[in-house]
């Protein structure tokens, strides 16, 4: 695929066919990863890749956070049954879910700087996905950044979760795209 269509074509898919992806494709998304610009050669990255029965672990620690979560915001019973149900299910939307994890640092700035370039990475991701003929969405959400989940992905001292990335084969079609024109988004400086 041409990439400038690639660009322009590419878009959240949320729902995905159950078949498995071949580890060969997945890997072959996560070489592009480290291909993005990243200042200084830090190479920030760390992927997680959940698939198959492996999801359950994912989906064990998300239902654990709900918990966490409902419990701190003083949630009932029957609420917070509801949350870590659909915490654990978010797990299972996708045949494939890779976590992209920003490693810290040795400053402000350099912490900073990694997560822009885990940002890039991910959308290296996103179109080499599409490429290759695989739906993907991006989410985080609060969950992402609970210190249940820190833990659980071993994360230290500003690291931090970037993207749940979820692949898999489309199971929907495309849609009108709506971006407003570059244009409407641009100061120009000239001399």
């Amino acid at each position: 695929m041409e990439l400038a269509r690639a660009i322009a074509s590419r878009q959240s898919i949320n729902r995905v066919r159950p078949d498995p992806v071949p580890d060969g494709v997945i890997e072959e998304v996560l070489e592009s990863a480290v291909h993005a610009p990243n200042h200084k050669i830090t190479e920030p990255w760390l992927f997680h890749v959940f698939t198959g029965k492996g999801r359950g672990e994912f989906a064990r620690a998300r239902a654990e956070t709900a918990r966490l979560q409902a419990e701190e915001e003083g949630e009932g019973e029957e609420m917070a049954a509801g949350r870590i149900s659909r915490e654990r299910k978010k797990a299972f939307r996708a045949p494939v879910v890779i976590t992209v994890v920003s490693r810290a640092g040795r400053d402000e700035v350099e912490t900073r700087e990694n997560y822009a370039a885990c940002s890039a990475a991910v959308q290296n991701m996103l179109l080499t996905a599409h490429s290759l003929g695989l739906g993907a969405i991006w989410r985080t959400g609060p969950v992402a950044y609970h210190e249940h989940m820190r833990a659980f992905f071993g994360l230290e001292e500003g690291d931090g979760i970037v993207a749940y990335l979820y692949l898999g084969y489309p199971d929907m079609g495309e849609r009108p795209r709506r971006r407003e024109a570059v244009a409407e988004k641009t100061v120009w400086h000239r001399g």
